[in-house]
């Protein structure tokens, strides 16, 4: 009967698949507590957006659905497409487990809207016997993009092989650059007015850097996404790459030849994100969705989001496997210390597609560093100055 279902639309994320993987057999668990049914449809992240403003608009039945956040979550609680949710009831959930950052990041203005699933962040993964005999051991947790592009370079002068596996697909270059300049001292976007910043002197130093990095990649890195940059690393195509938290788990599966010669950095000037379940507000099942989601981002679950995924949210994950898993100190501190979400913006999502398309057509040699972040720079002033009307 539909009034024992709660269905959820997800994004096709690799980190999503732990919920529906038979060998954790969570939705099963769920039902046979519960006695509810779950529909669990996990849509490519490119149709993703489109089914998920349906859903919004009672076009689709969804009671669930997954948020990017901090960049999408103003945004929905301002056209109140988000039911506003309370604090669990069972002490055995323990919310204060949940590391700071990401509860904070489920929030606007003190109210909750969303429960975390995972926490993905830019961490390095490096071949310690490819790295350190041209640059020596590496001995701390953390590095700048300065670091980064040295070691890139001095290990392609002394091989005349690439160095590294760059996420520079139009979808991906954006985030893939931020790291680079925040580097420089600045953010794309002014963290109290939201106003662009892309005409600093600290962007183009940013960019020219990042083309200098492309000199030392792998060859077709501007069509590499996720999947691309884990095949390049697992393959040893590459002695170092950027990644995301939540890919971990997969680049570190039984694929990756010489595992236990990775090792793990976290950069100075990282951003993060945690992909997140809320309610639509034209959910009929709000109290039923949310017991699901109690479940999902349980202490049980959220070892399991960690194993496969490699990215928990919890506290207690991080203790209780650290052994099992050998980033996630590194993944902890990243979380906790070093990286860093975009401001909280209405509309980020239309006011960065300028910013990814001027990034990419520098990166594919179709337009200048300096003319094409004027350009980008318009485009979102332009952007804001509509949004203000």
């Amino acid at each position: 009967m539909m009034e024992n279902l709660v269905k959820v639309l997800a994004v096709a994320d690799p980190a999503v698949n732990v919920y529906v993987k038979p060998e954790y057999s969570i939705l099963n668990k769920f039902k046979a507590t519960h006695g509810i049914d779950v529909e669990f449809d996990i849509i490519p992240f490119e149709n993703y957006y489109e089914k998920l403003m349906k859903a919004f608009a009672g076009e689709l039945d969804y009671d669930i659905v997954m948020v990017a956040g901090h960049l999408w979550l103003k945004d929905f609680v301002a056209k109140d497409y988000l039911a506003q949710l309370t604090e669990p009831s069972d002490k055995a959930y323990d919310e204060m487990d949940i590391t700071e950052v990401v509860r904070d990041e489920m929030k606007i203005d003190g109210k909750k809207y969303l429960y975390p699933s995972f926490c993905d962040g830019h961490i390095m993964l490096y071949r310690k016997s490819m790295i350190e005999p041209v640059y020596g051991k590496i001995n701390k947790k953390s590095i700048t993009t300065d670091e980064y592009l040295d070691i890139a370079r001095k290990y392609y002068k002394e091989t005349s092989k690439p160095s590294v596996a760059m996420k520079a697909h139009e979808s991906e270059i954006f985030l893939d650059i931020l790291p680079f300049i925040r580097n420089e001292g600045i953010e794309p976007f002014d963290e109290n007015t939201h106003m662009p910043q892309l005409d600093d002197i600290g962007c183009l130093n940013a960019l020219n850097k990042y083309l200098e990095l492309k000199s030392y990649s792998v060859s077709g890195t501007e069509n590499f996404a996720n999947d691309e940059v884990r095949k390049a690393f697992q393959n040893k195509e590459v002695p170092m790459t950027i990644t995301w938290g939540g890919q971990l788990g997969m680049v570190m599966d039984e694929n990756c030849i010489d595992k236990e010669d990775v090792g793990f950095l976290a950069l100075n000037t990282s951003w993060n994100v945690t992909w997140s379940f809320g309610v639509s507000k034209a959910s009929s099942r709000k109290d039923k969705a949310i017991r699901l989601l109690e479940y999902l981002t349980s202490k049980e679950v959220d070892r399991y989001v960690g194993s496969y995924a490699g990215s928990p949210v919890r506290k207690s994950t991080y203790e209780a496997d650290k052994d099992n898993y050998p980033w996630y100190e590194i993944h902890y501190d990243l979380v906790t210390k070093y990286a860093k979400p975009l401001p909280k913006m209405l509309n980020a999502g239309k006011l960065m597609e300028p910013i990814y398309k001027g990034v990419y057509s520098v990166f594919t040699d179709k337009a200048l560093p300096a003319s094409a972040l004027k350009e980008m720079h318009n485009q979102v002033m332009k952007l804001k100055m509509e949004e203000s009307k």
